[in-house]
């Protein structure tokens, strides 16, 4: 009888001891910017020696709990600060600007500014941030995980919040994939697209059902809680809430706060920074932010004591090694087998990449080297192919799942766009200066009609030749193989029509040239990269200076243009592109162009590769009007001759090797080494004077080039600075955004 009293009191005394196992969660707050003040917590628990049994986070403190989970270090998450630019992240669009569309013999311009709208409602997006860095970024970071894993088989266990955004429903992400789970925690609305699950629902930002997950943290067994809020003090002085962006993220802080307040008594501790005037995506103030998360703790320090003298009965403390390396970096990077696109499209309905052409990374290990070239090249083929992204996870048995996404355009949009360029050369007619600068705004609204497939679009020009042009299409056949468009449009232009008018010549004439022109076309689209028109015009020109021994022309052109190929940017590592025009008209006789254009490019490696080009034009039309020349200066062709260097005939070869060089806020800058060069007819059009001889090169000239050019890809154009000279004594600098 006795022995069984003992052995019961020792039971009842035992119990206590079992129940209490001291598990600790972290719950991290959302927040933008301001969540990177969880970094300073995180290094107060690990040298407060307090262990971490499971991380539940919201938004920016699912990125830093989920990093910090898988086996990432504080001080190694700091150095992701510093390794990649941040602000670089948040700085592209949901889409690129839609493109005007590329004519022969010119690339095409970049918008500045585009809005589309439809039934829908405004906007290209549903959101004003493009997420392709960012998911690139994910993809790397947890490449060493397959993408289908149990959050409980981490380093440390991992839970974070995301909601439905049709029922608003909290989505609680415990296993499958961290980029997705994450992802889908951070899509603060309107600021970030919402993001596709695999049952087809849509998430956004935790924040709107549970910006700070506490009662989900006591639910999953933590008895407890340490907590970061860093938007309960984060309210904007009044002065600072007089733009659209930081009224749009206080509401949205306002709406999310409530719900987190509620919570903070449930949390043992409780850290809560001071962040007022830190913007929600000010990712460049990451040391300011960082201090005041530890300013924060030290608040706290007495809670922290009480926690680890409580904790300190129940399980052993053990202080981290803050310059340790993360078990994160003790794996093993995995290498590509095999590539897998799949379409993660609410729409699908785009044309999707085929997986060989990423069969380069085959064989590769998913290091920090492979992973910038698939991001560059995740962009390029993102862009050609209209995408709204284009992101990659690492699945098991080393396959490399490469996820497209797209919104499809609006079929209605308003356009805008420049391009400017300046400099000097001694190849200008008069002077040795000029700057040239043209804007653009497009306009289109289709679905009309019956069967809402015709499109009436409107083109306006501001700068040297300043117009509108008016235009209607119905699509006569589409299909699996082209489309065929019946296009009618009416022009009007002003401004430097002839080569004594443009804006080049300093002893130009007054601009005040005038043009008429009436079109029909039929266009044709075959295959990815092929284009091709019909198109039969009447033009009216009136030209101002008297030099000229004609006034006014009126005459009918047919013309033909054919392109092929998938080169649409100047800095393109790879690719072709076959162009091709032919016109016919009369006045006072026939006139007649002929114009030919081969460029290929070929990537060597990874930053370097080499291209050639070759080109052939033959034009006898009316000698006062510019669009009778071809140009054989500017950055296209001799970069030492200058802008509008125009002759009637040119054969010219052009090889150009280019190295990229380094990134800039995100975007890639190339240095180009050219070498061309021409054989081209006498004739000046600039004298104002009819040429004495119509025969194909009855004079000429030769001359060799030798380029030198940096160009900056960026969302509103390509940037370049070109300096050049040639064997004739040629020289031009210049500076342009294209």
């Amino acid at each position: 009888m006795k022995r069984f009293v003992v052995l019961s009191l020792l039971v009842l005394l035992a119990l206590p001891l079992s129940a209490t196992t001291g598990k600790v969660a972290l719950v991290l707050s959302g927040g933008g910017a301001r969540g990177l003040a969880h970094i300073a917590v995180l290094e107060a628990v690990e040298a407060q020696g307090i262990p971490i049994d499971m991380v539940v986070g919201t938004s920016m403190g699912a990125l830093v709990g989920g990093l910090y989970s898988a086996g990432y270090t504080p001080m190694e998450i700091r150095n992701l600060l510093e390794t990649y630019d941040m602000a670089g992240l948040f700085s592209s669009p949901p889409l690129e600007e839609i493109e005007r569309e590329s004519e022969v013999f010119s690339y095409q311009n970049n918008q500045v500014f585009s809005l589309g709208f439809g039934e829908q409602g405004l906007g290209n997006a549903p959101a004003l941030i493009g997420d392709q860095r960012i998911l690139e970024l994910l993809g790397f970071l947890f490449a060493k995980y397959p993408n289908s894993i149990d959050f409980s088989e981490l380093p440390i266990p991992f839970y974070c919040v995301s909601a439905n955004a049709v029922t608003g429903e909290r989505i609680v992400h415990s296993q499958g994939s961290l980029v997705t789970a994450i992802r889908s925690s951070i899509s603060i609305p309107i600021v970030f697209t919402p993001y596709p699950q695999g049952d087809g629902t849509l998430a956004v930002d935790g924040g709107v059902v549970d910006n700070l997950p506490i009662n989900l943290a006591r639910s999953l067994g933590a008895e407890y809680v340490i907590a970061s809020d860093v938007n309960a003090k984060g309210v904007q002085d009044v002065g600072d809430l007089e733009s659209l962006s930081a009224m749009a993220m206080q509401t949205i802080v306002l709406l999310t706060q409530e719900k987190a307040t509620a919570q903070h008594p449930s949390a043992d501790v409780l850290v809560l920074p001071e962040l007022k005037g830190t913007f929600t995506l000010d990712f460049s103030a990451h040391q300011e932010i960082i201090e005041a998360g530890w300013d924060a703790v030290h608040e706290q320090e007495e809670s922290f004591n009480e926690l680890v003298d409580t904790l300190s009965l129940v399980r052993p403390l053990t202080v981290m090694d803050e310059k340790r390396v993360g078990p994160y970096s003790l794996l093993s990077s995995p290498k590509i087998l095999q590539i897998e696109v799949r379409d993660i499209s609410l729409k699908p309905g785009s044309i999707i990449p085929e997986s060989s052409l990423f069969s380069d990374f085959l064989g590769r290990v998913l290091d920090a080297q492979t992973a910038r070239e698939l991001n560059l090249k995740l962009r390029e083929i993102k862009n050609a192919y209209d995408l709204t992204t284009l992101s990659y996870e690492m699945a098991n048995e080393g396959k490399l799942i490469i996820y497209a996404r797209s919104f499809g355009r609006r079929d209605r949009s308003i356009n805008m766009g420049f391009t400017a360029d300046t400099g000097f050369s001694t190849a200008l007619p008069s002077g040795f200066v000029w700057y040239r600068a043209d804007a653009y705004l497009d306009a289109s609204i289709g679905g009309l009609g019956k069967k809402q497939a015709s499109t009436f679009s409107v083109n306006a020009t501001l700068g040297q030749r300043s117009g509108m042009t008016l235009g209607f299409s119905y699509p006569l056949l589409s299909g699996g193989k082209g489309t065929i468009e019946a296009v009618v449009q009416a022009s009007y232009a002003t401004g430097a029509l002839t080569p004594l008018s443009a804006i080049i010549n300093v002893g130009r004439s007054a601009p005040l040239d005038h043009m008429f022109d009436g079109d029909a076309s039929l266009r044709f689209k075959f295959g990815k990269y092929g284009r091709a028109t019909l198109q039969g015009s009447y033009l009216l020109v009136s030209v101002n200076d008297t030099t000229y021994s004609k006034q006014f022309y009126a005459y009918p052109v047919g013309e033909g243009t054919f392109s092929y190929g998938n080169l649409e940017s100047r800095f393109a590592t790879s690719g072709f592109r076959l162009e091709a025009l032919g016109r016919l008209g009369y006045q006072q006789g026939l006139v007649h162009t002929l114009r030919l254009g081969w460029k290929q490019s070929f990537e060597l490696s990874y930053r370097d590769s080499i291209s050639y080009a070759a080109h052939l034009s033959l034009m006898r039309e009316p000698f006062p009007f510019i669009n009778s020349y071809a140009n054989l200066g500017g950055i296209d062709h001799m970069v030492s001759y200058g802008p509008l260097f125009l002759r009637r005939d040119i054969t010219y070869l052009g090889v150009d090797w280019q190295h990229r060089l380094a990134e800039l806020l995100g975007y890639p800058t190339f240095g180009k080494l050219s070498l061309h060069g021409a054989v081209y007819d006498t004739y000046d059009p600039y004298s104002g004077l009819p040429p004495v001889d119509d025969a194909y090169f009855s004079s000429s000239l030769w001359d060799m080039g030798l380029a030198l050019m940096v160009g900056l890809d960026t969302p509103i154009g390509e940037v370049v600075v070109s300096l050049g000279a040639s064997l004739q004594g040629e020289v031009s600098f210049s500076l342009g955004v294209y």
